[in-house]
């Protein structure tokens, strides 16, 4: 028992050590570079955690690998644009003036409603108060808003956007509660020259009753 708990003690001062040496913050700032790396460093301390039978330098060898790795890669990116590119990504840009980027929010497997919640959470309930929303590397959200947007006129709402047509199918639910029907919704797309509500990416009711529409196609 107190073999384990030695080597569980050492194991842990060379993790916390590797990961200073990398000069990492929390898991949710890091790439997905830094990410497999810093799993791999947890998978190599519990195999000598849990087999007493394997020599504790194993894993500390295998740590101080891994932690040698990350150095050389993370100076070749910052030497190289094209591999910080490979390892790292790029932003991609989910809103764009104020219209969502179809393509793009497919191509990154994000739904339209994690979208509105991911912006609701940081103070913004309307699209058209987003100019641009992007999504950096790390997997948080950046928001530049639109110029005309007043973040104190955030407590006069009537009530919260609420969407009615999302990828082409309506919100049954959303709709009960703004007292509308489907036949309402046809004759709103019919005056914007729309046809189908499957060419509707958002159909969304803002705060003043003011009505955002987006086809798939913009």
């Amino acid at each position: 028992m107190l073999v384990v708990f030695i080597r569980s003690i050492i194991l842990y001062i060379a993790v916390l050590i590797a990961l200073r040496v990398m000069g990492k913050g929390e898991i949710a700032e890091m790439n997905a570079f830094d990410l497999v790396i810093t799993l791999l460093l947890s998978e190599v301390a519990a195999i000598p955690m849990q087999d007493n039978s394997i020599p504790i330098i194993y894993g500390i060898s295998s740590i101080t690998a891994l932690v040698f790795i990350e150095i050389l890669i993370s100076y070749i990116a910052l030497k190289s644009r094209t591999v910080s590119r490979i390892l790292s990504g790029s932003p991609t840009v989910l809103i764009n003036k104020s219209k969502l980027n179809y393509k793009q929010l497919k191509k990154e497997r994000i739904s339209i409603e994690e979208l509105l919640e991911s912006l609701r959470s940081q103070g913004y309930f309307n699209l058209k108060d987003v100019q641009y929303a992007l999504l950096e590397t790390d997997g948080n959200l950046s928001i530049v808003p639109s110029p005309s947007y007043d973040s104190s006129k955030a407590t006069d709402f009537k009530h919260l956007p609420i969407p009615v047509i999302i990828d082409g199918k309506v919100i049954k639910d959303n709709l009960n509660e703004l007292n509308k029907d489907e036949k309402w919704i046809l004759k709103t797309l019919k005056s914007k020259n729309i046809k189908k509500v499957k060419d509707v990416l958002i159909f969304m009711i803002d705060e003043n009753d003011d009505i955002f529409i987006q086809r798939k196609k913009e």
